[in-house]
């Protein structure tokens, strides 16, 4: 690689000939003359100015070899290890020769480390249904070392491994290879102390893996209250004393409701109740649940509760998305006007007194009770 240096001007010599001192110093300074086989090599040449007399001024830098240019860039280890990589990545799968063209700096990125990704990606190939936790694949001895690089694995495994013709990739590395799947824990309060006792080993506050709450259907169960709020569940007890308790658990839904609690179909058997905050994010919510759930019953997230208490009122942020399916027409009503207001466009849940609250959950407990056929 030879890179050439701009002539000196005619007279530029003599009128600036401290600063081009200086300059060719720093060249020789930093070139194979103080580092040999490690910097570029100056090529010399007589000039003669007309001011300055005959002077020796570099013409060309130049590289003669790689190892002299990646030297100088400070690159000769980064190199080494890329092509190490590099050998590791092809050696183990050929085909991946065109994305290593195409991705270059991804291989950087992950520098020593793909020994260990090319070995987990040869596993998962080799052992598409395992059914292991991702932490008991056997491919490395780090067992965090999947889970840290999950968007590089998963993205290269539709390559190396790729799926039949016509299916859909399942979201998630664990269901992409046929792992087991860690459930999501889903917090029960039982508030029904005979229950607890036949069922529950006497247990009131308890989480279940969501795989186990689907299984959970025992008949004495008759309702079930979803409560988005934790601190809210916490209180739910206390809400829903004596004797308006037998066959009632609640459920804290936050992160659950609107999705995985569709798995535990036994649910939509039961007198459901829904509480959460009255803003159009939480009657967003309620919406998604009705759609595994379409007779769940809202408790306290109505017009007449959100007027009620004022001065609770909190500002949501704004909400400039389509309109929710699955809420009632007073439901949907109370929906357009919290999108309107620009202030005071919330209540949560905790913000609800807690006689006010009691009263309300009770009463529903009660009735749901009644239609049960059942003696609260």
């Amino acid at each position: 690689m030879n890179i050439p240096i701009a002539k000196v001007k005619s007279g530029e010599a003599a009128a600036r000939w401290n600063e081009l001192g200086a300059e060719i110093a720093a060249l020789k300074r930093e070139s194979a003359e103080s580092q040999p086989g490690r910097s570029y090599e100056l090529a010399w040449e007589e000039r003669r100015d007309r001011l300055a007399g005959s002077q020796r001024f570099p013409v060309t830098a130049s590289f003669p070899d790689e190892v002299s240019y990646l030297a100088f860039l400070g690159k000769l280890r980064e190199v080494e290890r890329f092509r190490g990589d590099l050998t590791a990545i092809l050696e183990a799968f050929p085909n991946l020769k065109g994305w290593a063209s195409a991705r270059p700096l991804t291989i950087v990125e992950h520098a020593g480390d793909w020994q260990r990704i090319v070995a987990v990606l040869s596993w998962f190939r080799d052992n598409p249904s395992s059914g292991l936790y991702l932490r008991e694949v056997p491919a490395v001895e780090d067992t965090k070392f999947i889970e840290s690089r999950t968007t590089i694995i998963r993205s290269l495994l539709d390559l190396v491994a790729p799926l039949p013709v016509g299916s859909e990739a399942p979201a998630g590395l664990e269901a992409r290879c046929g792992l087991k799947v860690i459930q999501p824990l889903v917090r029960l309060r039982v508030l029904d102390r005979d229950l607890a006792g036949a069922r529950f080993a006497g247990l009131d506050d308890l989480a279940l893996p969501l795989d186990r709450l689907a299984s959970l259907d025992f008949p004495e169960i008759e309702r079930v209250l979803v409560v988005e709020n934790k601190t809210s569940l916490g209180s739910a007890e206390v809400f829903l004393t004596a004797p308006a308790m037998r066959g009632a658990i609640a459920l804290f839904g936050s992160g659950y409701a609107s999705r995985s609690l569709g798995a535990a179909a036994w649910l939509a058997s039961r007198r459901l109740g829904y509480w959460g905050d009255i803003d159009s994010h939480g009657l967003r919510i309620l919406g998604a649940f009705r759609a595994s759930f379409p007779a769940a019953q809202a408790i306290l997230m109505d017009e007449a509760t959100f007027d009620r208490f004022p001065d609770y009122h909190g500002d949501a942020p704004p909400d400039a998305a389509a309109e929710p399916e699955g809420l009632y027409p007073e439901e949907l009503s109370l929906f357009r006007r919290l999108v309107s207001m620009s202030s005071g466009n919330r209540l949560e849940q905790e913000r609800v007194p807690f006689g006010y609250a009691r009263e309300r959950l009770v009463a529903w407990a009660r009735i749901a009770a009644v239609r049960d056929g059942s003696s609260a």
